[in-house]
């Protein structure tokens, strides 16, 4: 592998179209960059005429979440026993739920980027694009191109710098909405510094200038994010949480979010101020409304997923002497039962119901959490080892 190799990774579902991959790797050549790899990790199906016309423009590798037999061979090569492969690699929803935590599915990329010998990683999501939004008024918009490998590489290749990293242009990920008790449901998920902005805004992120606030951050975001993955010795595994309530498997968010703090006082994390634009509905410029049944499940699901992930972000904030929650558990929980049961009400949607309860078996399973954490760390360690041996 040449020095300087440069890699995109993906994280899908199923590959069945080019956007916004193709928009990438153009952007990519169109300012100078050669990106000779694309790292994909799916689960379900990749479109064969897909596949073939990335192949022209790249060596592409595909790796299946909970099936891929080319890692597997790679990690035991170098030096993992198949239990440790497990703990990096392992799906243990997969069978029955068909969910995989989003530490895991990233995780897939990230040892595809380290057999290949990849030095410059960079992630970006399936409702992501290589441009930002910088106008919009009574329907009309406007963007402007950039140079998204180059505005990364300007910075990752800084001695001291792991990751790069920035926000997004384009709607919030959740609609304006406002109820009765808005603000104890989102006290409840930790999110009550967003009220105003969710009760209040309805138009998207715009920004008409880009890199100029530049500024170190423990706020990675995995849908813009580059890793030199030469500080292999200090980049950690990506880890996020899963929860079983009712027989459905829910996914905790976050797992960028938890990268942050790990990587924190040992090499910088830098915002970059390249807000990259989000289609995160999908329908751009349409107005995202919460009462569409996709926006209120996206809605839903989000809940559950900070829920979820909270106790995990609580305790590793502590760790490392971060920012921890200022209200104590009991009066969240008490703010969540308030919340949900008046956005049931709002809805018309038992679903919000689930919140407390998830809200107590993800502080009841923290220390399981932190076990898997735990050893999930101690085998990456060893990893780093072997791959430094080499």
């Amino acid at each position: 592998m040449e020095k300087d190799s440069k890699a995109f990774g993906i994280i899908t579902r199923s590959l069945l179209k080019l956007e916004p991959i193709n928009t990438f790797l153009e952007n990519a050549k169109e300012h100078g960059h050669t990106v000779k790899h694309l790292i994909i990790s799916y689960e379900d199906e990749i479109d064969p005429s897909v596949l073939r016309t990335l192949q022209q423009e790249c060596h592409v590798t595909t790796v299946k979440r909970g099936n891929a037999p080319i890692l597997d061979s790679f990690l035991l090569k170098l030096g993992l026993t198949k239990d440790e492969i497990k703990t990096i690699l392992g799906t243990p929803y997969n069978k029955r739920y068909g969910m995989i935590a989003y530490g895991t599915s990233r995780n897939y990329v990230l040892i595809a980027a380290l057999m290949l010998g990849i030095d410059y990683l960079m992630f970006f999501d399936t409702d992501i694009y290589p441009k930002i939004l910088t106008e919009f008024h009574d329907g009309k918009y406007d963007f402007i191109d950039i140079d998204f490998v180059g505005s990364h590489l300007k910075y990752l290749r800084d001695n001291d710098v792991i990751l790069t990293t920035s926000d997004y242009s384009g709607y919030y990920i959740i609609p304006k909405m406002n109820f009765p008790y808005l603000m104890e449901l989102l006290r409840g998920i930790q999110k009550e510094d967003r009220f105003y902005y969710i009760s209040s805004v309805d138009t998207p992120v715009t920004r008409d200038i880009h890199s100029t606030n530049i500024f170190d951050t423990q706020k990675a975001l995995g849908g813009n994010m580059a890793l030199d993955l030469s500080k292999i010795d200090i980049i950690p595994p990506f880890f996020s949480t899963t929860l079983i309530l009712d027989d459905e498997c829910f996914l905790g968010r976050g797992e960028d979010t938890l990268f942050g703090p790990e990587v924190h006082g040992l090499g910088r994390c830098v915002d970059i101020d390249l807000l990259i634009f989000h289609n995160c509905f999908g329908d751009f410029p349409n107005k995202p409304e919460i009462t569409k049944q996709k926006n209120l499940d996206r809605f839903y699901y989000a809940c559950m997923g900070w829920v979820i992930r909270n106790p995990f972000l609580n305790w590793i904030r502590n760790k490392y002497a971060l920012a921890a929650e200022e209200i104590n558990i009991e009066k969240r929980y008490e703010s969540l039962v308030i919340g949900s049961g008046s956005a049931a009400d709002y809805f018309n949607d038992e679903r919000f119901l689930k919140l407390p309860k998830a809200f107590q078996l993800s502080y009841q399973k923290l220390d399981d959490d932190i076990k898997h954490y735990e050893n999930l760390m101690f085998v990456w360690k060893k990893l780093r080892r072997l791959l430094t041996k080499e």
